[in-house]
């Protein structure tokens, strides 16, 4: 059973202009996507291809025009209130700027305790807190920190012990790495693969680069123009890609395709 999947998922802007005249925007059209548990898969695609968009409606920042959403066979696209607050602790998301996503009046550990706390963990905080930083292979000494004393590498394992405290099963990482020097990058990716397998949990990788994506990854959606126009297994597609748009974004690629 797929922990998370759409069904003819599509997502619709509307802009006004003045009184009656209106534009509409058709970001999405009919995506149908689904995620294993405990897999890592991709969705790549150029800028404007509607990668940012379907990540945003499967936490629910947006909301669906059309289509469905289920997380366990269950259809979410119904929820309200307090129900969609359950979801998003089980679906997280990591987020392009680190720096950005942290709040820079506050220490590592306020931005780790804070969901902690919200969560209403029973457990001993400071312990959890080490036990986090541990897993993205940081050490205690980060606590006290603040945002602006820290590299963009150890910004994103900040945001991600924080996104880890509430326990998902599901992370949706979307350009987690684009703004990261190239030899961190590699280290965030595997950092990702080591905690799906630590912890049983099922991502969603975002982005356009198809070196990183073919790294880490089981299978793969390509996006163009709202659409996927190709799925299926990674290295299938990165050798024997059957679409134009694939073979373009391949060939565009500056550096060979290798495995962590």
């Amino acid at each position: 059973m797929s922990i998370l999947r759409t069904e003819n998922l599509s997502k619709t802007f509307i802009s006004r202009h003045g009184i009656i005249a209106a534009e509409k925007t058709e970001a999405l059209k009919d995506i149908n996507i689904r995620l294993e548990e405990k897999e890592l898969i991709g969705i790549v695609g150029a800028s404007g291809s509607g990668k940012s968009t379907l990540a945003k409606l499967l936490v629910f920042l947006y909301r669906p025009t059309g289509g469905k959403i289920y997380y366990m066979d269950e259809d979410i696209t119904k929820y309200r209130g307090k129900d969609v607050k359950k979801y998003r602790k089980k679906i997280q998301m990591v987020f392009q700027d680190p720096y950005a996503s942290l709040d820079p009046n506050h220490s590592v550990e306020w931005h780790i305790k804070r969901p902690l706390i919200l969560s209403r963990y029973n457990g001993d905080l400071d312990n959890r807190i080490d036990e986090l930083l541990d897993m993205v292979t940081l050490n205690k000494s980060y606590r006290a920190k603040f945002p602006h004393q820290l590299s963009g590498g150890q910004r994103q394992r900040v945001y991600l012990a924080r996104t880890l405290a509430v326990s998902p099963e599901v992370l949706i990482a979307d350009e987690p790495v684009s703004m990261l020097d190239v030899s961190v990058r590699i280290e965030i990716l595997t950092l990702l693969q080591r905690i799906k397998e630590q912890l049983g949990i099922s991502i969603i990788y975002i982005t356009h680069d198809l070196n990183t994506v073919s790294m880490i990854t089981s299978r793969l959606y390509v996006m163009h123009q709202g659409m996927v126009v190709e799925n299926g297994d990674t290295d299938s597609i990165i050798n024997r890609p059957s679409n134009e748009y694939t073979r373009k974004l391949i060939a565009a690629a500056p550096n060979p395709y290798k495995r962590i």
